[in-house]
């Protein structure tokens, strides 16, 4: 599954560095990685959690030159690289694309260096998502909805925010979801979905908005708050609105706006199988 792009780059420099050789770091796009990197023996090798799509850096080559300090081994593709300091003293900022967003890493020459540094997103398994409150995930749903205005009047107020436009259909028996548009609101790990509910029947259709979720892969995201009436009218067309925070187990989830989704509406008059999953 693909993960989510942020447009806000702010770049802290981290001054403090582990002492072990073999560390883990964690990988966020707001924070530049100190990298001492292997010099006189061996390399220092960086693996990530995701393919790398491309590296950009001023002094970093893939052949041994004389303008190139560091020399670099990797192939786009790959989940690792493997770099080694060519001079002493020497330094550089080394930018690593992953998933639509830059990581900087700042390499220096060192003779007690990092051999293997494994990048984990969001801090590992130890860091827990900062919970959002109903109050917030409403703010971030009117936003959503008055996206083209603030596109236009203040630009300002959307960064950090991810949209695309879809027109992914998911069927039910008598109804379908047609996706239109989804945000992600990368400081919070929130989606915001706006959906088109069509009733193609003669007859009223009732939905739990309590129960609106994403399926993706083998996971299911409940929604964390819905802005929907539960009612499809006969012969009609109906919006909704819901969000995803989160990944239901207090951690982030990290994801794009623009994956393959899956839209789960569960019936309100019956909770068979036929009315808790659609089908693509």
């Amino acid at each position: 599954m693909r993960l989510a792009f942020s447009g806000l780059l702010i770049f802290v420099v981290v001054a403090s560095l582990d002492a072990a050789p073999i560390v883990e770091k964690t990988l966020d796009p707001g924070v530049i990685v100190e990298i001492p990197t292997a010099r006189q023996s061996g390399n220092t090798t960086i693996l990530f959690p995701a393919p790398i799509a491309g590296l950009y850096a001023k002094s970093v080559s893939a052949q041994e030159q004389a303008n190139a300090d560091f020399l670099i081994s990797f192939l786009p593709g790959n989940v690792y690289l493997a770099v080694r300091a060519l001079k002493p003293g020497v330094e550089d900022h080394l930018t690593v694309i992953i998933d639509r967003k830059a990581y900087v890493f700042h390499l220096t020459a060192s003779d007690e260096p990092f051999y293997s540094v494994s990048m984990v997103r969001g801090g590992g398994v130890h860091d827990r998502r900062r919970a959002v409150n109903p109050e917030r995930l409403l703010s971030l749903m009117d936003t959503a909805k008055a996206f083209p205005l603030l596109g236009k009047e203040h630009p300002e107020k959307l960064i950090g925010v991810d949209h695309v436009t879809s027109d992914q259909v998911i069927p039910y028996d008598n109804f379908r979801v047609v996706i239109r548009d989804v945000w992600r609101f990368d400081a919070e790990d929130t989606l915001v979905f706006s959906i088109q509910l069509e009733n193609e029947s003669d007859v009223a259709i009732l939905y739990k908005p309590q129960d609106l979720a994403i399926g993706l892969g083998d996971r299911i995201y409940t929604q964390s708050i819905a802005d929907a009436s539960g009612i499809m009218p006969p012969n009609s067309v109906t919006q909704a609105f819901f969000t995803i925070t989160g990944d239901g187990e207090g951690g982030r989830n990290n994801l794009a706006p623009d994956n393959d989704w899956n839209v789960l509406v569960v019936r309100a008059e019956s909770t068979d199988a036929n009315s808790n999953g659609g089908s693509k």
